[in-house]
């Protein structure tokens, strides 16, 4: 039996590298673009977004001249409110289909897919009572290739407003915004 396993191992490893597939970890800083809304005991104020990080991993599969890039990314972003700030932690599944060209360059589109799991507030005594948890975005990007390392530029913008709302006794607040990134990263690959 233990036979069999390695050999079905060594052949599943030799048709994935003779296939195209590479894997790699990644990092980076997200530029939270983001001009959010927050709304609370009657006042509504306009929001910003600030720097966050991002980090996770990629495969890579070659084919017919493209390739199709998914990844899986732990996000961490912030928007501002004046002196309210709310953090926003996602897992981002990126979806992209890409293209090389000069040896060395390459351009991406695609989708995607993230699960926001917890938006904290600055201010003490507040609890998260609700937050939609799924977004779909689009992603467009560019970047190049230098042996094993990948430098991307990546522009993200969601289809839809998501919002989280903040409770602490009878005050109510909420808030609503678009995923707005412009991510900068940098990707080995194994």
């Amino acid at each position: 039996m233990k036979k069999l396993l390695f050999a079905a191992l060594i052949t599943v490893s030799s048709f994935v590298s003779a296939q195209g597939i590479d894997f790699g970890v990644k990092g980076g800083v997200v530029f939270n673009s983001s001009q959010g809304l927050w709304e609370g005991l009657g006042t509504v104020k306009d929001g910003k977004g600030s720097t966050g990080f991002q980090v996770g991993a990629v495969l890579r599969a070659r084919l017919a001249g493209l390739y199709i890039q998914p990844e899986l990314l732990y996000t961490q972003t912030t928007n501002e409110y004046d002196n309210y700030k709310v953090k926003s932690k996602s897992m981002d599944i990126p979806v992209g289909i890409g293209k090389r060209f000069l040896g060395i360059a390459h351009v991406q589109v695609g989708p995607t897919f993230s699960y926001y799991f917890d938006d904290k507030l600055n201010v003490g005594e507040f609890a998260n009572a609700t937050q939609d948890q799924f977004g779909v975005s689009f992603h467009v990007g560019a970047g190049v290739q230098i042996s094993k390392l990948l430098f991307d530029l990546r522009y993200q913008r969601g289809f839809s407003k998501l919002s989280s709302e903040f409770v602490k006794g009878t005050s109510n607040f909420q808030t609503e915004n678009r995923p707005q990134h412009i991510n900068l990263s940098v990707t080995y690959l194994f």
